[in-house]
């Protein structure tokens, strides 16, 4: 937890980029993430405009938010994280957005989510094994559908999920807002097949291979989603 705390500080006070970096540069296992960082910054440049609606789902302490608001700082973005300790950080960090204490799935209801206090990076629906113990917390957390959720006629331009494993309920949720609005969606980079260098390196060697609408890019998400999840990039999602 004073890992959390000292993170959380490092974000509050706008020096978390400035720390990685001297991090990526002392330790080299934490260079690819730093990497991953700035691919991610140049690919949101080029897709969205100041104005440009975003979605977090999984929004955890906000890195992504932080991207989101600085680039495109008059959308109305909205952000999902069923933690209460982050929802509550979340909304104080940013004002602007609308921060939602709920889990997004394939249906409206409750549902028991797995809270692995000393590393909060791994909760999720699913309790997964790892070799260290785990702190396990049960909690019943409100699920939504992105579909019934959303304000009638917010158009999204970007949706990020982040959901350790549960990819997949969400977008079932969510297939009537993409079909609609045909938005990014961008998969954690943690997943096999996906990673925000290889998605801008796409783009930017034959953008036309990639569908469009009122010029903005749009990755189709896989119909299968694999749980693997890389252990430094998901703690610090």
């Amino acid at each position: 937890m004073l890992r959390d705390m000292f993170i959380d500080t490092a974000i509050k006070l706008g020096i978390d980029d400035q720390l990685r970096n001297i991090r990526a540069t002392l330790h080299p296992n934490y260079r690819h993430d730093r990497n991953e960082s700035q691919h991610l910054r140049s690919l949101l440049a080029s897709v969205l405009s100041q104005d440009s609606n975003c979605i977090d789902i999984g929004a955890y302490r906000g890195r992504f938010l932080a991207e989101i608001t600085r680039i495109a700082p008059r959308g109305r973005h909205i952000a999902y994280e069923p933690l209460p300790y982050l929802h509550k950080f979340l909304i104080n960090q940013f004002p602007s957005v609308d921060i939602r204490f709920v889990a997004v799935a394939n249906e409206k209801g409750e549902k028991s989510f797995t809270y692995v206090k000393n590393v909060p990076a791994r909760s999720g629906f699913n309790e997964r094994p790892f070799a260290e113990r785990q702190q396990i917390e049960k909690l019943l957390v409100q699920t939504v559908t992105l579909d019934d959720d959303l304000p009638e006629e917010y158009v999204p331009a970007l949706i990020k999920i982040d959901v350790v494993g549960a990819e997949r309920q969400v977008l079932e949720g969510a297939i009537g807002t993409i079909s609609k609005y045909k938005p990014i969606v961008m998969p954690p980079i943690t997943m096999p097949f996906c990673s925000h260098s290889r998605i801008a390196a796409s783009h930017s060697a034959n953008p036309g291979s990639i569908r469009t609408k009122n010029t903005m890019p749009r990755l189709n998400p896989p119909t299968t989603f694999s749980p693997h999840v890389s252990r430094n990039s998901s703690e610090e999602r």
